[in-house]
């Protein structure tokens, strides 16, 4: 199950991210890394631009905590 975070809705209203983008970035998973905070980031390559899902997994549960979009330069290597 895929839960979302206030936090989460919030900043994808804000950025127009469809939860359907991101459902889709989690389910795609082009890419997976972790950060220093140990969420997992879910990268996934939209026209010319890069969503980054930031989530947890938690019994058996999905929380994403952010989404956004960015450059392709600034991540594509990533």
């Amino acid at each position: 199950m895929i839960v979302f975070t206030k936090h989460a809705l919030e900043r994808m209203k804000q950025r127009a991210i469809a939860r359907d983008e991101v459902v889709q970035a989690l389910t795609k998973l082009e890419k997976r890394m972790t950060d220093s905070l140990g969420h997992t980031i879910a990268q996934l390559e939209t026209n010319n631009k890069i969503l980054r899902v930031f989530f947890v997994e938690r019994e058996g549960n999905i929380i994403v905590i952010t989404a956004y979009r960015t450059s392709q330069e600034k991540y594509k290597k990533v």
